[in-house]
């Protein structure tokens, strides 16, 4: 009977030791996004080496060169004086900037007649050297006002004394071109223009006017091209696509599957450490067989990430 009970109670403890011994389970190690989900670090070598990096090539192409832009303006006759433009812009802001020129223009012409007046009483001994000082004022500010407002056309990509002579019935485009691609446009050049507001039509081109400066930001450079538009379809406001025909150069390009496309901007995947991948955002040309040209946002050979890059947009993007 004791044995009976000592071996009915080794297997009640057994089993309560069985019962108390229960396997660990560890959490999953998962890869850690930046707050702007630019930037992912993964946890070890192993989860980083599933998405395999190839670099981005530079190498001799024939591409269509295109840029993305819209209609900044139209130009019409203006119905109380045929001998000035009226420009109606997208942007309000360069509408006033523009009616303020045409006013101050008005002013100068003004306060320099005032200007010869009060010197021509002053010789005649009908006015004081203090008004000769005022009036002088007067035109100098005008002078500096019209400088501010120009210089703001002129950085949207407009001249004014060019929109002044605009042709009646025409609407102008403004793109923008990577820096690294201003060689192959001019002034002058011929373009072809599609409009998403007319898919099926083709319009011919051309560039009135190539700005000055470089933005620092974007390394981009704005374009001017003058549409004939007879018939008023085109209108402020609408989305092109300019063409400048076929160019062969030196280009670099990655393979397609690097690319992800996120609300119409399109990005790439670059390997910038052993453990973290970065997104960048790319401006692409076109696609030449399983390669896409890249005009802007990599350098050469930038280890670009060109496998499971669906799974880094989900992280990237939060989904």
């Amino acid at each position: 009977m004791k044995l009976a009970y000592s071996l009915a109670l080794l297997a009640l403890l057994a089993f309560g030791c069985k019962e108390k011994t229960r396997p660990v389970v560890r959490a999953v190690p998962r890869p850690t996004v930046s707050t702007d989900g630019l930037r992912i670090t993964f946890p070890n070598p192993a989860m980083i080496s599933s998405f395999t990096t190839q670099p981005t090539q530079t190498e001799v192409i024939r591409t269509d060169f295109a840029a993305p832009g819209h209609v900044a303006a139209m130009v019409l006759k203006s119905s109380e004086n045929p001998a000035e433009r009226l420009v109606l812009f997208d942007d309000p802001g360069l509408s006033n900037n523009y009616t303020a020129i045409l006013q101050h223009r008005i002013n100068i012409q003004t306060e320099r007649g005032n200007l010869d007046r009060v010197k021509d009483l002053q010789a005649h001994g009908a006015a004081s050297g203090k008004e000769v000082i005022e009036a002088q004022t007067q035109l100098a500010n005008e002078e500096a006002a019209i400088i501010s407002d120009e210089a703001t056309l002129k950085l949207a990509g407009f001249d004014p004394e060019e929109l002044r002579r605009a042709r009646p019935n025409t609407i102008l485009v403004v793109c923008e071109i990577p820096e690294n691609q201003f060689g192959m446009i001019t002034k002058g050049l011929p373009c072809t223009l599609n409009f998403t507001s007319f898919p099926n039509e083709r319009f011919a081109g051309r560039i009135d006017n190539v700005n000055d400066y470089v933005d620092n930001t974007t390394r981009q450079i704005k374009l001017r091209i003058s549409v004939p538009n007879p018939d008023g379809r085109l209108k402020a406001g609408m989305f092109a696509t300019a063409s400048f025909g076929v160019v062969e150069g030196k280009f670099m390009t990655v393979s397609r599957n690097a690319v992800v496309t996120v609300q119409g901007r399109d990005y790439v995947f670059v390997k910038t450490g052993p453990l973290t991948i970065e997104r960048r955002p790319v401006q692409l040309g076109q696609q030449r067989d399983d390669r896409i040209v890249v005009l802007s946002g990599l350098k050469e050979n930038d280890p670009v990430t060109v496998a499971n890059t669906l799974q880094l947009k989900g992280l990237s993007f939060g989904y």
